[in-house]
């Protein structure tokens, strides 16, 4: 049996190592497997791209050849149109999202400082189910003729039905989070318009009354939305897991779409291996991502403690005695990601010393830069 951990925001935003928060810490299953793990370097991309490619998902290339009655801006060039998380996305909630091209298009508030306009996710917001069928239904009614339908999935993700493909590039949310969306904003040969269309959008929801007392209330309000991971559902993808144990909406998709059992993540190592049958698992341990979104070191570090304990050190111990034949560990971050794969062999490879978690993450070359608060 082999298992494949996805562990999103495992290597911690670099101000907490200079910081020196790291120096107490003491993770001997992790640092073990890190040191001597065989390191291999993956494709930039970050997890969703991974995810993509590891159940064979097809991106084409956007063509910027231009319609009728439209001038060519950008010539004898193609884009790489994007992951298509909002089809994926759509179908692990239950959703049907037959051929037609969707967009995330998540509930966001942008604030102003200074010169820059800065994104706050809706982590933040507390946005009620009332108050996101209020404001999708205002932009249905007033986008009716661009064709655009806004479907709220959940209070704090929205999903955008498009009659006609968007050529975008866009970036995900959590890249954005906390910094100057200048630099994010969509791109490709439909980008500007998209631009007009944002602004249009936010002039809406700023004067809508589910806005207006949310300002009486003295909360931020949901003056914008974020447009990305556009596409149709594929089709025809790999199976490379027999199961996939997952809470990530993504990973989910993926498995229904390439019929592949999904569960949720157990609690535990242990809870998992009672229940796993032979064959590859793939399983998401996502319980770090939102500290670090947040900049929340406290509770960073208590769930990498809690990692410790109930995933790293169980796997160790299954991988020493052979109850797993191989483990992956694969992390991602913000401009690079990391594999380490660890055999039951490995383990006995004594000259590789245990390193500290601040000797393991920065000799990675993996540190993922701060995005954490207001960021450039």
């Amino acid at each position: 049996m082999n298992c494949h951990l996805l562990i999103p925001a495992l290597f911690p935003p670099p101000q907490w190592i200079d910081a020196g928060l790291l120096r107490d810490m003491r993770l001997p299953a992790l640092e073990t497997l890190l040191a001597r793990g065989r390191q291999t370097p993956l494709p930039p991309g970050g997890m969703e791209a991974w995810l993509g490619r590891a159940f064979g998902v097809s991106r084409p290339l956007l063509n910027p050849l231009p319609q009728a009655g439209e001038e060519a801006n950008v010539k004898g060039t193609c884009f790489d149109c994007d992951w298509p998380v909002a089809a994926l996305t759509l179908l692990a909630g239950g959703g049907n999202s037959g051929g037609d091209f969707w967009l995330l298009a998540d509930p966001v508030h942008l604030q102003l400082q200074r010169d820059r306009m800065v994104l706050v996710d809706a982590g933040h917001l507390d946005i009620t189910q009332e108050e996101a069928s209020s404001l999708t239904t205002a932009l249905n009614e007033h986008f009716v003729d661009e064709g655009l339908n806004f479907s709220p999935t959940r209070p704090d993700r929205w999903h955008l039905r498009l009659e006609h493909p968007a050529r975008l590039e866009t970036h995900p949310l959590e890249a954005v989070i906390g910094r100057n969306i200048r630099s994010f904003l969509p791109g490709g040969p439909d980008g500007k318009h998209w631009h007009t269309l944002l602004n249009e959008i936010q002039m809406l929801l700023h004067s809508h009354p589910v806005n207006e007392a949310r300002e009486q209330r003295g909360v931020l309000t949901i003056n914008s939305i974020w447009p990305w991971g556009g596409g149709v559902l594929p089709k025809d993808l790999a199976a490379p897991y027999v199961q996939v144990w997952a809470n990530d909406d993504l990973a989910c998709g993926l498995a229904v779409a390439a019929g592949v059992s999904r569960a949720e993540t157990p609690v535990t190592a242990a809870e998992w291996l009672r229940q796993a049958a032979p064959g590859t698992h793939l399983i998401v341990l996502d319980t770090l991502r939102g500290a670090a979104l947040a900049g929340d070191f406290p509770r960073w570090r208590k769930n990498l403690l809690r990692l410790e304990d109930d995933w790293f050190w169980p796997l160790r111990q299954a991988l020493s005695c052979g109850q797993l034949a191989g483990l992956s560990l694969h992390v991602f971050a913000d401009t690079s990601a990391q594999t380490f794969i660890i055999s039951r062999a490995d383990l006995w490879k004594i000259w590789h010393r245990k390193k500290s978690l601040k000797e393991a993450l920065t000799n990675s070359g993996s540190v993922i830069p701060a995005k954490a608060g207001i960021q450039e």
